[in-house]
């Protein structure tokens, strides 16, 4: 689940628990818990024991274990087959592998917005909920969609 290009800064192993702000600097592996808030320019790598109850802020999201809150990345979310996620993801990219289990909205052109405040027109939100899955798109944006569960 590590990037190689990345060096791995820091280390919350299982049985361990955070409660309050997590912050750091470069990539980080969570195989513990967090209750609060995770916040970093980096990447976020949540093994398949990780938990997180609350709110995450990062470039980039690894998730294998589980999430209950909210998800905003400025690059990318990826959902391992082995993910549980029950929250509202805010990103330009999710990458949702077979086998893994969103509940929540995700919304792609709030991560997307210009300097100036103003929404990008062409993100699209999705609304899931275990294995459906609805799209939302602006006005006159055309195209297909399709959500298909792991099994």
């Amino acid at each position: 689940m590590r990037r190689d290009s990345d060096v791995l800064n820091g280390f919350v192993d299982s049985g361990c628990t955070i409660r309050g702000e997590l912050e750091f600097q470069s990539s980080f592996r969570l195989d513990g818990r967090v209750e609060g808030t995770v916040r970093s320019q980096s990447e976020l790598l949540i093994g398949e024991d990780g938990v997180v109850e609350g709110e995450i802020e990062v470039a980039r999201a690894e998730i294998g274990g589980a999430v209950r809150g909210t998800v905003r990345a400025t690059q990318q979310v990826v959902l391992h087959p082995t993910a549980r996620v029950w929250a509202d993801i805010f990103a330009p990219t999710l990458v949702m592998e077979e086998g893994a289990f969103l509940e929540g909205k995700v919304d792609m052109a709030a991560a997307q917005q210009g300097r100036g405040g103003e929404r990008a027109k062409e993100g699209a939100s999705l609304t899931a909920s275990g294995s459906s899955a609805s799209v939302n798109r602006p006005a006159g944006q055309a195209g297909e969609t399709r959500a298909r569960s792991g099994g």
